[in-house]
C-alpha cells in the first residue's frame, strides 16, 4: 500500500514464491474476517494445503507477526491477533498525529501536478462511490492513501506507514463502515485534497484531524456493535 515489499527478502529459495503465497493467502483471510481475531492458525494444515514444509509457513507467520496481524508466543500455537477498542483508538491516534506532519510536508514540497493527480483520485472516490461495492471503494481509498503518503517525501514516515498498512486495512474492514459513513469520509478526503492544492497547510491538517477522528469513531462504534452481536 505504501512502500517496499518486505517479502522481497524472504522469497529466495522457497520455490515459486511459496512464502509470498502463504503470506498473501493468510493476510487476505485475516483482513476479510474469514479467520477471526483470536483464532488459532494450524501450521501443519497450511503446509499441507500449499504442499510444502513448515519452514515457509513459519517465515510467512513471522511477516504477519511483524505487521501485527498475528501473535507468536513461545510454546503456543500462532493466533490471529486480538482486536480491542483500545487498539483501534491507539491506531487512529497515531494516524492522526502522523497526518498532522504529512499535511504540512505535502503543502510545503509536493509539486502542483502531483497534487492535481491526488485531487483527481479524491474526486473519483466521490464520483464512483454510488456504483461501487464497499470493498472496491476501500481498495480505491488505499490507492489514494498510498499516493498521499508518497507526496510527503519522508522515507521514515513511509516505513512507519508500511508497517501499519495491513493493520489499518484490517481495522477498517472490522469496523464494517456503512455506506453513509464511507460516503462522508470520501467527501472529507476531497476537501483535504482541495486544501493541499490551495497550499493551505493549516486547513489540510484540521480537515485530516477531523476526518480521522470521525473514521476512528465509526470504526470503534461499529466494532463494538459487531462484537456485541457476535457474543449473543
Amino acid at each position: 500500500m505504501y512502500h517496499a515489499n518486505p517479502l522481497d527478502i524472504h522469497e529466495s529459495g522457497t520455490g515459486e514464491d511459496t512464502v509470498a503465497k502463504i503470506f498473501e493467502s493468510l493476510r487476505a483471510s485475516i483482513i476479510s474476517g474469514e479467520i477471526a481475531p483470536g483464532q488459532v492458525i494450524n501450521s501443519v494444515e497450511i503446509a499441507n494445503h500449499f504442499g510444502t514444509s513448515r519452514t515457509p509457513v513459519r517465515e510467512a507467520l513471522l511477516i504477519l507477526n511483524q505487521y501485527g496481524l498475528i501473535t507468536l508466543e513461545a510454546r503456543r500455537r500462532p493466533r490471529v491477533a486480538e482486536v480491542s477498542v483500545k487498539a483501534i483508538r491507539d491506531l487512529y491516534a497515531l494516524r492522526t498525529a502522523m497526518h498532522a506532519y504529512i499535511s504540512e510536508a505535502i503543502v510545503q514540497s509536493a509539486p502542483d501536478d502531483a497534487l492535481r493527480t491526488l485531487r483527481a483520485l479524491a474526486a473519483e472516490l466521490v464520483e464512483r462511490f454510488a456504483g461501487q461495492s464497499n470493498e472496491q471503494h476501500l481498495l480505491n481509498v488505499e490507492t489514494y492513501l498510498a499516493t498521499e503518503a508518497r507526496l510527503c517525501g519522508n522515507d521514515v514516515v513511509l516505513d512507519v506507514l508500511d508497517s501499519l498498512k495491513w493493520k489499518i486495512s484490517w481495522f477498517r474492514r472490522l469496523g464494517l463502515m456503512s455506506r453513509e459513513q464511507l460516503g462522508v469520509l470520501a467527501e472529507d478526503r476531497l476537501r483535504v485534497a482541495d486544501a493541499y492544492l490551495e497550499r493551505d497547510a493549516r486547513l489540510a491538517e484540521a480537515l485530516n484531524r477531523s476526518m480521522l477522528r470521525k473514521a476512528g469513531q465509526y470504526c470503534e462504534m461499529n466494532f463494538v456493535r459487531s462484537s456485541a452481536r457476535a457474543s449473543k
